[in-house]
């Protein structure tokens, strides 16, 4: 640590008027501070930073100086060796500011293998914090036991269920999968049936089905594991909460389940029903229609979060969400990046490692979902490129991942159409929406159709949002007629397209 770096840390706190994830000041004037612990705790949990004594924040971090530079240096080294698991080794500097002693502490980020760094006399639970902003926070059970699970090298995907039988798994897929890995791999065939699934790591002990083989390979997963599915919502605005024209707040809201592949297909489907798309001519006349956002970059997204999300216990009843606004759409998957990764090593050249290796392995040999592994960032990057949208953002929260994909011109036709509030905004998507779908409901009942035909067609379970926003608003502008008209509530209602307008 240098005395350039301390003093740019100071200019820097006093610029913006607040610490950061990587620095605090403490005022230690009259003693030692009743508490830092919390700090080195949290520092060696995360990015590491610089704590420098003397200043006080309070006081528009004004210098005061420490009461004894030697003193204090004696208990900041006792804390770190005595009272801190594992011991903490601080680089001291003293130095001297505006007029007065100070004295800053650099820490280091721990690596996974030693985290959580704990405050002892509180313990693991209450003495393990975590840098959030400009705070130090306990960290949750989660995040302790994610770090606890990474360096006991628990791999959760391989986990047994045992409410579950082979029975339970689609045999067909299971015998195609094994005999498409015989013929690539020799040594592997002289196995049995029954041994080659355990060695694949689909079954435990010859008798329970993994967590790997029913995400992959069962009949019907969410029976074992309700809470696994993918959250699809389209928002009518830019922010949660935002209503529609007619007060709803979802376009389309959709729960997509089954194996790991059909729940990528039943996402990739939704965002392409709700995704505007231009029909193209290309310079030999090929008409080419061109999604809102490209395809490839999205799929990616998708297959990450259901691939590489946490399936522990801890996040066992937490689901993977993909929300669609005016102006982005946001992959979220629960867990935290896993073990050594980092952000900035997303995309790069840096070796991963990988949280399920078991589902990765079996679908990389399936061939569906994977097909060249540490692709998937460096495709969702040059896919928004070529369509000369901003690059994805990924944005690692506390207990779960994101990815962002934005439309900047979207977002700018909606700031140019003089809306005042993400509500309007959405109002007008809304609307937007609700006349495509009436289109499409014109189109389709050339011929008589029931409400559940329509249901199906428009892929929209909301019977009342159909009814209320679609077929009456049609019926009303004299676009639509009940084939029933002696009783509009009869059980066999249909529904037909006034020809004559």
């Amino acid at each position: 640590m240098e005395v350039k770096e301390v003093i740019d840390a100071i200019k820097y706190v006093r610029k913006f008027n607040t610490e950061t994830n990587k620095i605090e000041t403490k005022t230690a004037l009259n003693g030692f501070p009743k508490k830092c612990y919390d700090t080195f705790s949290s520092f060696s949990n995360k990015r590491g930073g610089i704590i420098i004594f003397g200043i006080n924040e309070d006081k528009n971090f004004i210098t005061e100086g420490v009461y004894d530079v030697k003193d204090l240096q004696m208990k900041i080294t006792s804390l770190c060796t005595d009272s801190m698991n594992p011991e903490v080794r601080p680089d001291i500097l003293p130095l001297e500011f505006e007029g007065k002693n100070i004295l800053a502490v650099k820490i280091d980020e721990l690596s996974p293998n030693k985290k959580p760094c704990y405050y002892k006399p509180k313990g693991l639970k209450n003495g393990s914090y975590i840098r959030n902003g400009d705070r130090d926070d306990l960290m949750t059970d989660y995040e302790i036991y994610a770090l606890q699970s990474y360096n006991d090298h628990i791999i959760e995907d391989t986990r047994p269920n045992k409410r579950a039988m082979l029975s339970d798994l689609n045999e067909e897929e299971l015998k195609k999968y094994i005999n498409r890995v015989k013929i690539n791999k020799p040594n592997f065939s002289k196995n049995s049936y029954e041994k080659s699934l355990k060695l694949s790591g689909i079954m435990a002990n010859d008798i329970y089905p993994t967590l790997a083989g029913i995400l992959i390979f069962g009949e019907f997963p969410q029976s074992f594991y309700p809470q696994l599915f993918i959250a699809c919502a389209v928002i009518p605005g830019v922010n949660i909460g935002d209503i529609g024209e007619y007060g709803e707040r979802f376009i389309d809201n959709k729960r997509i389940e089954g194996t790991i592949e059909e729940m990528l297909e039943g996402t990739m489907n939704f965002l392409i029903r709700n995704m505007k798309t231009s029909v193209i001519i290309d310079s030999n006349g090929k008409r080419i229609n061109k999604t809102e956002y490209p395809l490839e970059a999205l799929r990616e997204a998708v297959a990450n979060a259901l691939i590489h999300r946490d399936y522990s216990f801890q996040t066992e009843n937490a689901y993977i969400s993909v929300y669609m606004y005016e102006d982005r759409i946001e992959v979220i998957n629960p867990g935290q990046l896993y073990g050594t990764n980092k952000l900035e090593k997303l995309g790069t050249d840096a070796v991963m490692e990988v949280r399920n290796p078991t589902i990765v392995r079996i679908l990389e040999e399936k061939g569906s979902v994977i097909e060249n592994r540490h692709s998937g960032i460096p495709t969702m990057r040059r896919e928004m490129k070529k369509y000369n949208l901003p690059l994805p953002e990924f944005i690692e929260e506390r207990g779960s991942f994101k990815v962002i994909f934005r439309n900047v011109e979207l977002a700018k036709s909606i700031s140019q159409s003089g809306q005042q509030s993400g509500q309007q905004s959405g109002q007008q998507s809304g609307q937007q929406k609700i006349d495509l779908y009436k289109q499409k409901v014109l189109d389709f009942c050339l011929e008589p159709k029931s409400m559940k035909e329509i249901m199906n067609m428009l892929n929209i379970k909301s019977r009342q949002y159909i009814s209320s926003n679609i077929i009456k608003k049609l019926i009303v502008e004299n676009k639509l007629e009940y084939t029933n008209k002696n009783s509009i509530t009869a059980k066999n209602q249909k529904y037909i397209t006034n020809k004559k307008i």
